[in-house]
Parts: C-alpha cells; sequence; structure tokens
C-alpha cells in the first residue's frame, strides 16, 4: 500500500496543482492550456530489445506513454510550461508499471520552462528543460544529427535584420547535459564532471528560402560521462559515449574504459567543436531542395600505456574523435504524393586505432531518414536503430514517396534505403573489435566491404480529427564481409525486421 501510495503521489500533486492553478487564474488572468499525445502502441520485431542473438526476449510487445503538457500564459511576453509524461509502459511488466496492479513508478518530468522576452525588445528567451536542437533537413524530425534532445539550458533568440525578402535571425544557447553523476568513489573530482554546450546558430531567410550556419563549442568535464546508466531513464543518455568516443577495442565498453584510463588522461576538460551549414530552397513552388553538412571534432586527451587493443606493451591512444557528413535531399510535390531522393556521405575511420576515430562525433540526436535503419519510425519507443544514430561512417542512398494519398484521410510512405560504410576494412582487426554494443556505440559498424539495403512501408489513416492510427513495416538486410569480421558478424541477425502498429490521440 506504501509503495502505490508513493508511486501515486506525483500524480495526485500534479492534478492538485493543475486545480489550484486553474483556481489562481479567474483573478490573476492566467490562461492555461492543455495539450498532449496519448500514444499505445504494439510490434513484433527481432532487433533490440526485442528478441535477438543477445537475448531470448518476446519477439511480441504491446507498451504504451502518454504525455501532458501544461501552459501558463500570462501574456504574450511571459509563460510558462510543463510536460509530463507516464510511461513508457510495457504491458505485463512490473518495472515500468504495467503488471497486474498497474503501480510502477512510471511519471516523469520532460519539459519545464519559462518563456520570456525582455522588455522593450523582441529577444526570446527561454530557460528550463526543453529541446535544444542544431538545425537539419534530412531528417522527419527537422533537426540534424549531431544535437536534438531533451536537456536543460537556457536558449536565447533575437531578429537581427527584417525585410519583405530578406531576414536575419540569430539564436544562442547554453546547455547542460551532464553535471554532478559521479559516485562517492570519484566525489572529490566532481569540479571536473560537468559538460556544458554553447552554441550560435544564424539563420537567414527569403520568400523561398532558409539557410542556416551554425557554430557550437562543448566543454567536456573527463568525469561527465561517468556513472550514468540506462536504468535511470532513457537509454540514450549513455549513448553520446559512443557517439563521442572512438572505437575503443576488443569489445571494450565506456565503464572498462574509465576504470582504468580516464583518471591517468593528460586533460581535465575535453573539447568539442562542431561548425555546420543546413538549408532548404523552393524552385518553381514544387521543387524542394534540402541540404546540410558539418564537421566535428571531440579531443578528450591521450590516454597512455593503452592496451585495449592487444598490445601489451601499450601505446599512447588519443581519445580523439573527428570526421564530417555532407548531405542532401530533393523532393518534387505531385497533387498524389512528394517523390524524393536522399543521399549522404559520411567520413569514416582509418586502419589506426591509436590516432582515434575519423568518424563525425554527436549526441545520440535521433536521425530519422528511414524507419529502422535510422530510427524515424512512427513511434519512437519502438524497437531500436539497426545501423546507427548518424551518417558517421556511411554513404546513404534513399528513394522514397512520401505523403502518398488516393483516398482521404489515408496516406504512405514508402521508402528503399542502401547503404555502404566508409570505415576500413582492417580496422576490426587492428583494434580487435568484437561487435558493437548499443551503450557504446551503433549497433552497425560498417567498413567499406560491408553493404546494407532497407524497405520501409508507412500507413496513416485518420479515424478522427485527433485520433490516427499508424502502421510501420520495416526490413533492413545486413551484408557483412565474413574476411572482414571473421564469424563475428554473426552477433547480429542479417534480416532485421519489425511490424510496428501504433494509436496516437493529439489534443
Amino acid at each position: 500500500m506504501s509503495r502505490l501510495f508513493s508511486v501515486r503521489l506525483p500524480l495526485m500533486a500534479a492534478a492538485f496543482l493543475c486545480a489550484f492553478l486553474l483556481a489562481f487564474s479567474e483573478c490573476r488572468a492566467i490562461d492555461f492550456k492543455i495539450s498532449g499525445q496519448w500514444v499505445v502502441g504494439f510490434e513484433y520485431s527481432n532487433v533490440m530489445p526485442r528478441h535477438n542473438r543477445h537475448s531470448a526476449n518476446d519477439y511480441f510487445g504491446a507498451l504504451q506513454r502518454f504525455r501532458v503538457q501544461l501552459d501558463a500564459v500570462a501574456s504574450e511576453t511571459l509563460s510558462g510550461s510543463v510536460q509530463l509524461e507516464l510511461g513508457r509502459v510495457d504491458w505485463g511488466k512490473a518495472s515500468t508499471g504495467g503488471a497486474l496492479g498497474a503501480d510502477g513508478k512510471i511519471a516523469k518530468v520532460r519539459f519545464a520552462y519559462l518563456d520570456w522576452i525582455v522588455p522593450e525588445t523582441a529577444i526570446k528567451v527561454r530557460m528550463g528543460l526543453q529541446t535544444i536542437m542544431l538545425p537539419g533537413y534530412l531528417s522527419q524530425w527537422g533537426f540534424g544529427p549531431i544535437f536534438g534532445k531533451e536537456m536543460a539550458g537556457i536558449t536565447v533568440n533575437s531578429p537581427l535584420y527584417n525585410s519583405d525578402n530578406f531576414n536575419v535571425d540569430m539564436t544562442l544557447f547554453w546547455a547542460r547535459p551532464y553535471n554532478d553523476n559521479t559516485d562517492e568513489e570519484t566525489a572529490r573530482y566532481r569540479y571536473i564532471d560537468n559538460m556544458d554546450n554553447f552554441g550560435l546558430v544564424l539563420p537567414f531567410s527569403g520568400p523561398n528560402y532558409k539557410i542556416q550556419p551554425y557554430f557550437m563549442y562543448s566543454m567536456i568535464g573527463k568525469y561527465s560521462m561517468t556513472n550514468v546508466s540506462a536504468a535511470q531513464g532513457d537509454s540514450g543518455i549513455v549513448a553520446p559515449r559512443g557517439g563521442l568516443m572512438p572505437v575503443l577495442g576488443a569489445n571494450h565498453t565506456y565503464t572498462w574504459f574509465a576504470d582504468r584510463y580516464l583518471h591517468g588522461l593528460n586533460k581535465p576538460y575535453g573539447d568539442g567543436i562542431w561548425a555546420g551549414l543546413a538549408g532548404s530552397v523552393d524552385i518553381l513552388g514544387d521543387w524542394r531542395v534540402a541540404f546540410e553538412g558539418a564537421f566535428g571534432s571531440v579531443d578528450m586527451g591521450t590516454a597512455r600505456n593503452y592496451k585495449g587493443f592487444g598490445d601489451p606493451k601499450g601505446r599512447n591512444f588519443d581519445v580523439r574523435r573527428e570526421g564530417w557528413y555532407a548531405g542532401a535531399k530533393v523532393e518534387y510535390k505531385l497533387d498524389w504524393g512528394v517523390p524524393g531522393f536522399l543521399f549522404w556521405y559520411g567520413s569514416g575511420d582509418d586502419d589506426n586505432p591509436y590516432n582515434g576515430s575519423e568518424r563525425l562525433p554527436q549526441f545520440n540526436t535521433p536521425w530519422g531518414v528511414s524507419s529502422l535503419g535510422f530510427g524515424g519510425g512512427t513511434f519512437d519507443e519502438f524497437t531500436w536503430k539497426v545501423l546507427g544514430h548518424n551518417p558517421g561512417g556511411t554513404i546513404g542512398m534513399i528513394a522514397q514517396i512520401d505523403k502518398l494519398s488516393f483516398i482521404n484521410d489515408l496516406s504512405h510512405v514508402l521508402r528503399f534505403g542502401y547503404y555502404i560504410g566508409t570505415n576500413s576494412p582492417k580496422m576490426p582487426r587492428k583494434a580487435q573489435m568484437d561487435y558493437p554494443t548499443r551503450a557504446d556505440g551503433p549497433n552497425a559498424y560498417l567498413t567499406t566491404t560491408d553493404t546494407a539495403w532497407e524497405l520501409n512501408l508507412v500507413t496513416s489513416y485518420k479515424i478522427y480529427e485527433n485520433l490516427t492510427i499508424n502502421l510501420d513495416a520495416a526490413y533492413v538486410r545486413l551484408n557483412l564481409d565474413d574476411d572482414t569480421w571473421r564469424g563475428k558478424q554473426d552477433a547480429h541477425w542479417k534480416d532485421n525486421y519489425r511490424i510496428g502498429l501504433a494509436f496516437a490521440y493529439n489534443f
């Protein structure tokens, strides 16, 4: 009974708060708005964390996630928002609140921020838990592959120049993805366990185009990514270790590396630098051309006498990841759909593991260019990505027809993708790589001898104005070279699939 009370107490407090604020608004003229998304989904898949060669989990799963947002609007210049998330709840699973009794600890705060405008100006400020992102156009989520997720920070947006045909704006942000997560054994190092990101975006636009150059610097304390596990929430909180770090070798996780080499790094703070450009141009009304690209570098210092690659004597290891990518998207709008083509190239690792990685560093940003390979499904709580979080180390070509529709309220997306690796085929052997794990890298590390292809069919039907049913069928074929991986490729299926059905209520 005490556990049930402790679980439901946050929900009771939230309900009481809403009732109090609604009553208070009568005398203070505060306008309260409630919105949200409630999703119930079902999936059948052999992709992690469903049944795969690493586990004997069920192929089938049923789950739900409810989000409710309350906006307290005082005026056009001042408001506050909080979004609660109930779930994810796996039906029947006690730890997520889906078992008999439904008393799991599932209430979370996703957003909590304050919006205000500096008096006598057009400068907008947002402070608190929010989504902070760098721009992009290839992904269906509307941001690029480097940085885009919920986190704590401050964003400032201001117009610099406005006219009928030309506008220039500026967005500045400070984000703090990690701080004070070290355990008691490393408590004396808490002054170097923070990660702080500082970004600048300078979009300029006209009637038919928008171009967005950007820059970001990250001050990365060498203990900032320690003592964080997927058990504490979204598994994305640990994946930046794989996105910012080079290959560690021999199936070594970041925890293994941290225990042995982190204290000995010659730099207390690492440096992360990104510079990129994203843009979209409409041509003759029906054609749309979008592009994006960036260079990134993360240097965490040098680990001396590193033995993770099998050398018993050890050598100096540059804990550095530096790479780039460039991509483009072309679409043509027709009455019955939008045919399009996507292409990208991402730099890959050379054959020397000791000099770090030559892939693009990034922060586990959901890059939704496909349903299963790169994680752009209709319900992001479904199975994990097969090919990773970003374009680093790959060449990608995707042909698709979006918004295909011949019947009212019924639409489809047809997609075919073909992917080739850009990493050296000598890297797995020289680094003694086992197949990477999700927590410390992408599920699929493709070399120039490896390929993959993907098929997607996504169908959406609007049952009511606010209720949509989405059927998402996706298949990814991995063709990994035997001579490169020497049997280690058998750690994952060649044939990866998912069929997902999601009911989404938006209000």
